[in-house]
């Protein structure tokens, strides 16, 4: 197995419980893992030759004194990203199991450290366990005399899940000297036991607290929904209880529950206790049809911090009644069962703010490059009409806008329905399913075509006519093509206004779409009403058409861009697919042109609309499927740029070990990403302040759907990318958030910050 112990922390999708962890340990040095005899020293679960598992039966005594008590236990190392679970695996998985064998001695319970949370990707699993390494340790009293050598033997049963699970079993076995006096283990031994007992939750009474629970029902029958609520008191002043608050950033993963016969249990969420120093724990359960009779418990694991940062791990351990069915219960209905409305991250922001926000966004997207095609056909346009009559120029202003304001107005539409629908996007979600991309690059040749003259487009026919320059309805169409090419997009301003419409209700989601389209539409409108900036166009003549034609081969090299982008996730059989769609297309508008130039008036609404079903029958049709995903059993290799991809756990591990992160969410059909890896963070400067400040570098790529990457950006209040984070070691649940436009020196600046700090602190 190839081991890298001192930088592995694999496998963790609960970022939040990974920087408790940092919380905890960030000022353990980094060491190797104890040295045991012959014997003690196992692997199993092996894959591909490779073992994912090794233990080391541990003592903390080198020889024991007659009737002494020790502590005995398994150090678990695992291999990258893969884990073990706890005593409640969750809803799948199985515990992992310590069978000791010592004759003559008496091992009490599995002392647990407080487990990680794993959420699968599809969201829908839970589980609970360890990965990269844990001790499971026990108190063990041995009957002894002097002169006796105790055979101490464990047999370890475990399942180790990645992606897939691989049950495995080790033996292990070490003989112990019995002396007149007792001989401590050696100094990394004893460390271990040291670092993973203080990962042991402890009652409630040991850290000054009292619990209590309330339950929504007195009793809880087969077939009950209930809600309940475990109520923390910090009674003593002096004590470490003292402002309690959860220690992840997701608050539903402040309590691990025990397993509880026939309920299952979800937190969900946390509040303050309103009348004293405390923190109310809430959750929903579910009893199944099964008779139980008698009290169950209520436990788990509270994973909490006080108000300097210190974690604070509880045993809770609390009555749960039982009644049978059909028993009549009383109902409690009280504000303590619910949890806080959790503060969403852009609420911060006022909604006059958010709008202004949007409005400026949206007139800055205006720059970018996005729009930057369908603003010059526009402008073209404009230049045609701007010395004739000022009403019908007017007239395309207002339709540009119309276009823009309907096209955002369907966009806020979509999100309202996808999230009514139970299913969470960001800005420019769109661009991560190829049908839209092979959509979008049919619209955009289709236009290109039209500017090179191959046919015509206005209101004439209500498709098509020789008047294209009058045509409103094809100002109204070119504000939807400015809405879809824009959102690949990001701006300054914007992801703060789309990150606080989207947790928003959907009246304040259509209200912000909207008003970043009267940004983007602001600089023509502005054209438009202002006589003078119009005339400022040279006027019309030969070298229209020569724009005209550059216009359409700016519209091709977006295309190009797009199949890009398609390549990246549907490989070159999706790539030679989507060209052969957009060959017929264009051989389908070639026909169509040609019809029209037989028809006087230029009207073929019967060929328009026959091509069109063709072009819809065929995009419908297209088999495009992403390529399949790189073996998730494969190590997670580092980028070309020396990036490693996103992995919360990952980060947490290198915040551990005192290194600064540096994360960036990009997406490859973001040309704002693009433009500022291409410009900023591959310019030298970069590269010699990530290797002077030792700082880490991983990628989000968000350009398939993904939604650990989502719930991350949401988290900052962002709907989309670019998105960028430098973590500070000393402050790791607060990295510092970049603007969506990077300059070298911003960066550099943060990465001094960080890497000073990271520095001073070691």
């Amino acid at each position: 197995m190839k081991r890298v112990p001192d930088r592995r922390f694999p496998g963790i999708t609960g970022f939040a419980a990974v920087l408790w962890l940092i919380a905890a340990f960030a000022a353990l040095p980094v060491r190797a893992a104890p040295d045991v005899p012959e014997g003690a020293f196992g692997s199993g679960a092996v894959q591909s030759g490779n073992a994912r598992v090794e233990a080391r039966l541990l003592v903390d005594q080198a020889a024991i004194a007659p009737g002494q008590s020790v502590r005995v236990g398994v150090l678990f190392e695992l291999d990258r990203d893969w884990h073990i679970y706890w005593r409640n695996p969750g809803q799948s998985g199985l515990p992992t199991r310590l069978d000791w064998k010592t004759p003559g001695a008496r091992v009490g319970a599995i002392r647990w450290p407080a487990p990680h949370v794993f959420r699968e990707a599809d969201g829908f699993i839970t589980t609970y366990g360890y990965s990269d390494s844990v001790l499971l340790s026990s108190e063990a009293h041995f009957e002894a005399r002097a002169g006796e050598t105790l055979d101490l033997a464990v047999d370890v049963d475990f399942l180790v899940c990645k992606v897939q699970c691989i049950p495995g079993s080790i033996a292990l076995r070490r003989a112990l000297p019995v002396a007149e006096q007792a001989q401590a283990a050696d100094p990394a031994t004893l460390k271990a036991f040291s670092e993973w007992d203080a990962r042991v939750p402890v009652p409630v009474e040991k850290h000054g607290l009292t619990a209590d629970a309330l339950y929504s029902q007195s009793a809880i029958r087969p077939d009950d929904r209930f809600r309940a609520a475990i109520s923390l008191v910090c009674e003593d002043d002096s004590a470490t209880c003292s402002g309690l608050r959860p220690a992840m950033r997701d608050s539903s993963e402040a309590f691990v529950p025990d397993r509880v016969e026939s309920i299952e249990l979800e937190v969900t969420g946390t509040r303050r206790h309103p009348f004293a120093d405390g923190l109310i724990l809430t959750l929903a359960g579910t009893a199944s049809s099964d008779e139980h009779p008698g009290e169950q418990r209520l436990a788990g694991v509270a994973v909490l911090e006080n108000s300097n940062g210190a974690p604070v791990l509880i045993e809770i351990d609390l009555a749960l009644p039982r009644a049978a069915a059909g028993t009549e219960v009383v109902a409690i209905d009280n504000p303590w069962l619910e949890p806080e409305t959790a503060p969403y991250h852009a609420a911060a922001v006022p909604l006059w703010q958010a709008f202004l926000l949007a409005l400026l966004g949206g007139l800055i997207l205006n720059l970018m490059p996005c729009v930057l095609p369908v603003l010059a056909i526009k402008v073209f346009g404009i230049a045609e009409r701007a010395h004739e009559d000022r009403r019908e120029v007017l007239s395309h202003g207002a339709a540009y806008t119309i276009g823009i304001l309907v096209a955002m107005a369907v966009l806020a539409g979509v999100v309202v329905g996808l999230r009514a629908a139970g299913t969470a996007v960001g800005w420019g979600f769109q661009f991560q399913e190829p049908i839209f991309i092979a959509a979008i690059c049919g619209v955009l040749l289709v236009f290109a075509l039209n500017l090179f003259g191959v046919f015509e487009i206005s209101a004439g026919t209500g498709l098509t006519s020789r008047n294209a320059a009058s045509g409103l309805r094809r100002s109204f169409f070119e504000g939807l093509l400015a809405v879809v090419v824009a959102t690949p997009c990001s701006a300054p301003f914007l992801g703060t206004a789309v990150g606080f419409a989207f947790a928003s209700s959907p009246p304040v989601i259509f209200s912000v779409f909207l008003a970043i389209g009267l940004g983007l539409a602001a600089p023509f409108v502005a054209i438009t009403l202002v006589p003078g900036w119009a005339r400022l166009i040279p006027k019309s003549g030969a070298w229209m058409l020569h724009l005209r034609a550059g216009l359409g081969f700016a519209l091709l090299a977006t295309v190009v861009w797009l199949l890009w982008v398609a390549g990246r996730s549907l490989g070159s059989d999706g790539v030679i697919l989507l060209l052969g769609f957009l060959m017929l297309l264009g051989v389908a508008t070639w026909i169509f042109g040609a019809v029209q130039e037989t028809r006087e008036d230029g009207r073929a609404p019967g060929t328009a609309l026959l091509l069109s079903s063709f072009a819809l029958a065929a995009l419908a049709w297209l088999p495009l499927q992403p390529i399949a995903a790189p073996d998730a059993n494969a190590p997670a290799s580092a980028d070309a740029d020396g990036a490693r991809p996103f992995a919360p756990a990952a980060i947490a591990a290198e915040l551990a070990l005192g290194r600064p992160v540096f994360v960036y969410f990009t997406a490859d059909w973001c040309l704002t990403c693009k433009v500022n890896e291409h410009v900023v963070l591959t310019d030298p400067r970069i590269a010699d302040e990530l290797q002077l400040h030792d700082i880490a570098t991983f990628k989000a790529d968000w350009t398939l759907r993904d939604e650990e990457i989502r719930r991350e950006l949401a988290r900052f209040g962002r709907a989309g990318v670019p998105m960028y984070l430098v973590y500070d070691p000393r402050n790791p649940s607060q990295p510092k958030l970049l603007p969506e436009l990077l300059t070298v020196d911003l960066l550099i600046d943060a990465f001094r910050s960080a890497g000073t700090r990271a520095a001073n602190r070691s």
